[in-house]
């Protein structure tokens, strides 16, 4: 039998000597079983910017080189002005633009963002164009260095047509029962996918009862563990908005965020001197477990002492749509250190712009 504390002595000891290098942003855009690896491993080298360009080599080699676009044959060679500045580059990027009908970014996060409030599949799609054009204008580039062929439109434009079709068969997202999905699947060939049909649910929320402050709370994290924020929205018998707070949470997860988030706030309220208050969370489970004391050790005693502030508690969970300006407040926190919060008096000013939902 093997030594296993040995074995996880060794293991801890090598993750504290060994090299980490930072997360690249992006990176998870890439592999995921929607991209066939083969097309992932060569965005990963664009990502990484160790593809030998004439820019590069003249760094590393101290050479001088004819630096000159083998696409255009105009501007100096660099990766970003292949892949995204070239006008041959532009004219790709400017028809894949027209047939989803969406911008196109050098930047791989802020291109797949663009694509957001479309169909799983058309979000999919797009991505794996995006990916496809740019190894396809590296494939072209080096065929110009070594193989002195000319770009052809024609040839290119077959070519990328036939690769999306052909990587599609590994896309399983939904789409959405529109002649706009249609019309995109159909141009690239690529096989119709189930529907998923959505349902609308009618979202609203009461006002409080007098003497009875509603406190409309929500945590945001930007990962999970990852630093994190709450919000807090306070309203009053006649819907208006007594105050707003922010607060920074440090490192912690999506869940901890949520219920602290409703404790702070908690605390927070009792400036106001009420004793009775009603709490919103668009977190089911979070509610849930305040509403069952099954709160999580380390919080118990805290929460223990808030309570004794009020005489009547009560916990409503909410849609997501309906808990909008509290996650708007929220989203604010994650940028605060931890344990600094900032305060509005009466609704605030970024919140004037969101229209607020009608009042059952």
């Amino acid at each position: 039998m093997p030594d296993l504390k040995g074995v996880f002595t060794v293991s801890s000891a090598k993750e504290l000597v060994r090299q980490k290098y930072p997360i690249m942003e992006g990176s998870s855009l890439l592999w995921r079983k929607e991209i066939h690896p083969v097309l992932a491993a060569q965005n990963w080298k664009f990502m990484r910017g160790v593809c030998a360009t004439y820019d590069l080599l003249e760094a590393r080699f101290k050479i001088p080189l004819a630096s000159k676009c083998c696409l255009c044959g105009i501007a100096e060679e660099t990766l970003d002005h292949v892949l995204f500045s070239c006008s041959f580059a532009a004219r790709a990027w400017t028809w894949i633009s027209q047939i989803f009908g969406l911008t196109p970014n050098n930047n791989r996060i802020i291109c797949f963002k663009a694509a957001k409030g479309k169909s799983q599949m058309v979000r999919e799609l797009w991505l794996l164009a995006n990916l496809v054009i740019k190894s396809e204008l590296w494939a072209l580039r080096n065929k110009g260095v070594f193989e002195q062929k000319k770009p052809n439109w024609n040839m290119f434009f077959k070519h990328v047509l036939k690769l999306i079709q052909d990587y599609s068969v590994r896309l399983k997202g939904y789409m959405n029962n529109c002649a706009e999905d249609i019309v995109i699947l159909d141009y690239f060939r690529v096989q119709h996918r189930w529907v998923k049909f959505q349902q609308p649910i009618e979202c609203f929320w009461h006002p409080p009862e007098n003497n009875e402050i509603q406190l409309c709370c929500d945590g945001a994290a930007r990962g999970n563990p990852c630093r994190a924020g709450a919000g807090v929205v306070a309203r009053d018998s006649s819907c208006n908005i007594t105050g707003a707070m922010s607060i920074g949470l440090g490192v912690t997860t999506n869940y901890l965020a949520e219920l602290y988030g409703i404790i702070t706030g908690m605390e927070w309220a009792t400036r106001w001197g009420v004793r009775r208050i009603c709490i919103h969370s668009d977190s089911s489970s979070v509610v849930e477990a305040f509403n069952n004391s099954n709160l999580p050790w380390f919080s118990r005693r805290r929460w223990l002492q808030v309570c004794r502030n009020y005489d009547s508690i009560k916990f409503i969970h909410t849609y997501r749509e309906a808990n909008f300006a509290a996650d708007t407040v929220a989203k604010r926190g994650c940028y605060l250190d931890n344990e600094v919060g900032v305060h509005y008096d009466g609704r605030p000013s970024f919140l004037f712009s969101v229209e607020f939902p009608n009042v059952a």
